[in-house]
């Protein structure tokens, strides 16, 4: 797929009636989990059995991919590899070795990417950068302000761009929507996760190929 891609994220969907919400983007063919411990971060989305049942909803047409914003993530790599999940990001900060990480990722047969948390400088990347298949970058953090897109992400955004000259995917999480999609774009990132904007929309498919249309056009 060529052009700016924005990935929905089920975890920001309904969760009464998550069977719904998922035909709602089925069209797209993509969805995101993202799998949240309430140790490091707040927030608890899902377990293991719960994405193998989403995973079985979604069937072969749906490509899933997964963030983990948990500590000891290298417990869910095979379990995830097994229901399927393509692309797999851990947090550089919850993992003490994060080449073998990336290692034990890729011989499961998903793509590896490491994210990084909001504080967390570009430069801790630069070690990393032969052994990634993309990365993720937080745009907002757990606030207790709903979570709001923080502007001087985007001096960070650069720095990555620059330091892995677009051999590297990057993309972005955290309040991203129509209102701030061109600038990360222009900023370095390929893809977006989208949440709230998608799943509060009367139409889901078309506010996410909207964005995307924006993000192509300034990018």
């Amino acid at each position: 797929m060529s052009g700016f891609v924005c990935i929905p994220s089920i975890a920001s969907a309904d969760m009464l009636h998550i069977a719904h919400e998922i035909n709602r983007v089925r069209p797209l063919d993509r969805l995101h989990l993202d799998i949240e411990d309430g140790n490091f971060v707040p927030n608890i989305t899902f377990g293991i059995k719960m994405v193998r049942q989403i995973a079985e909803y979604c069937g072969e047409t749906i490509a899933l991919d997964a963030h983990l914003m948990m500590n000891n993530p290298e417990l869910w790599i095979k379990p995830l590899a097994d229901c399927g999940v393509a692309k797999l990001a851990v947090h550089m900060e919850s993992v003490r070795y994060p080449l073998d990480t990336l290692s034990f990722i890729k011989r499961h047969g998903m793509m590896a990417g490491l994210a990084l948390s909001f504080a967390t400088p570009a430069e801790y990347l630069e070690p990393f950068i032969g052994s990634l298949d993309y990365i993720l970058v937080m745009t907002a953090e757990p606030d207790g302000a709903n979570q709001c897109f923080y502007q001087p992400i985007l001096r960070k955004l650069k720095r990555i761009a620059a330091m892995v000259e677009s051999h590297v995917p990057i993309w972005v999480d955290g309040s991203i929507g129509p209102d701030n999609i061109a600038v990360v774009a222009r900023a370095g990132a390929s893809s977006a996760i989208v949440g709230r904007t998608v799943f509060t929309a009367a139409n889901p498919v078309s506010s996410v190929r909207e964005m995307e249309r924006i993000a192509s056009d300034t990018s």
